[in-house]
């Protein structure tokens, strides 16, 4: 739990890095504005006067350097403890330290809890030099006080009638209660919703690593995270008529599994559809039969009696994997809930590792570009993974193409230098930042 009542300002050009501080910080008693760029960011800082800033290094228009220098001139905003959360290490964060003062930086990719850890341990420290200064100030008013009392003798108490005594507490009491619904009431729902899940086998740890609503952040997003802070654990996902189980290892798809309206597609199935079979139906029920007589799972038994092959047992892994992957991207809402975990022992043996690019580019293309790709005015830049999907030779034809024009091009100006049709261009952007190849701003 956060200490104290803050208001956070996250100034970042990532929507997705907002949107998942925005959601962690909320989920532990902050408050949170954000912003997209150093400009905007000053802007709310002199609105909202926030308690503490997180301000990315690398920006459009004012980067972290230009935004922590207007802070630090600005008579109002000066004290304002800052983060500086970059993926350029210490390096950077030193040299912020030697030109601003007092300065903290957190480096990319991060861990939710280590980002709350570090937030609090910042305004611990601000409270401390906060409480030294008053301190002082609170010693020199009492010995000026005491000269005066000692130069015009006694004084007189002030004190309050009763209606405004009455109205004192009343004001009080409603603060009291309006924070507790505001800040206190959901976390300990949530907590109660991590036990209830726990309880039922759903969720193995009582505190997830992160945890919200598809509404506030879509699945593929919270894949990308996973891949950009290589996390190992299990993401699992429900709506009225989906369960997901997704596991995860150093930011690769391991396994998945979905559950759709009462109907579960196991491996089991993709292996009889399938003509890599090398026995009839009487000896693969055998199989069946052993299996779960030993507790080995079926597409190890069929390798153990030589009915498929190790590569054949990978193949169909790897396509049950990606087959629920798909399904679970195109939940429209739902919760989710990510926990650190090892991989369980039955999936041990997998030797092979997506990485979440590959596993989301696919599941994306199946996917209706969003809304949000109809505004021309956003403007598209490459990331790294870019190049990797492209090094890797995954991107299809169109998409290939249309990533060579992407070098910070607003929608409408892609439209105006493709060749191809306006819902294509559309499509091919929203699965590339589905796919986290690119950033839209």
């Amino acid at each position: 739990m956060v200490e104290g009542k803050n208001t956070v300002l996250i100034v970042d050009d990532s929507p997705t890095v907002r949107r998942l501080v925005e959601l962690v910080l909320s989920q532990n008693g902050f408050d949170v504005i954000a912003a997209e760029d150093g400009e905007s960011g000053l802007e709310m800082a002199r609105q909202h006067h926030p308690r503490i800033i997180l301000v990315d290094f690398v920006m459009p228009r004012m980067n972290g350097h230009m935004f922590c220098k207007a802070l630090r001139e600005d008579e109002n905003l000066r004290d304002v403890p800052v983060i500086l959360v970059s993926s350029k290490s210490e390096v950077v964060g030193q040299a912020f330290e030697e030109s601003f003062g007092i300065m903290h930086y957190f480096t990319k990719p991060f861990e939710p809890d280590a980002l709350v850890a570090k937030i609090n341990e910042v305004l611990r420290k601000y409270d401390e030099t906060e409480r030294d200064a008053e301190a002082t100030i609170s010693k020199l008013d009492s010995e000026l006080a005491a000269k005066d009392a000692g130069a015009t003798g006694n004084t007189q108490l002030k004190t309050f009638g009763d209606e405004n005594f009455l109205d004192l507490i009343n004001e009080k009491i409603d603060k009291v209660f309006r924070a507790y619904f505001q800040k206190d009431f959901p976390v300990l729902m949530k907590n109660v919703l991590g036990n209830t899940l726990k309880d039922a086998g759903l969720v193995k740890h009582q505190t997830p690593v992160l945890s919200g609503d598809l509404k506030d952040m879509a699945l593929a997003e919270i894949l990308t995270f996973c891949a950009n802070t290589r996390q190992n654990g299990r993401l699992s996902v429900f709506s009225d008529d989906t369960f997901a189980e997704i596991f995860i290892d150093n930011g690769c798809l391991v396994f998945a599994t979905v559950s759709q309206k009462g109907t579960h597609t196991f491996l089991i199935d993709l292996i009889r559809d399938d003509n890599r079979l090398s026995c009839d139906e009487k000896m693969f029920q055998e199989v069946i039969r052993e299996s779960r007589e030993n507790g080995v799972p079926i597409g190890r038994a069929l390798v153990m009696r030589n009915i498929i092959t190790e590569n054949d047992l990978m193949f169909y892994l790897r396509e049950h994997a990606q087959d629920a992957v798909n399904k679970a991207m195109a939940v429209p809402q739902g919760s989710f809930f990510l926990e650190k975990d090892e991989l369980p022992y039955n999936l041990t043996d997998i030797s092979f590792r997506v990485p979440m690019p590959e596993a989301l580019l696919i599941g994306a293309r199946l996917l209706p570009a969003a809304a949000t790709f109809n505004d021309g005015g956003l403007r598209v830049q490459r990331l790294p993974v870019c190049a990797e999907l492209m090094q890797s030779g995954l991107l299809q034809d169109d998409e290939a193409d249309l990533v060579a024009k992407l070098d910070g091009r607003t929608i409408t100006e892609l439209l105006a230098t493709s060749t191809l049709e306006g819902t294509k261009v559309r499509q091919i952007v929203s699965t590339l930042y589905m796919a986290g190849a690119v950033s839209v701003s």
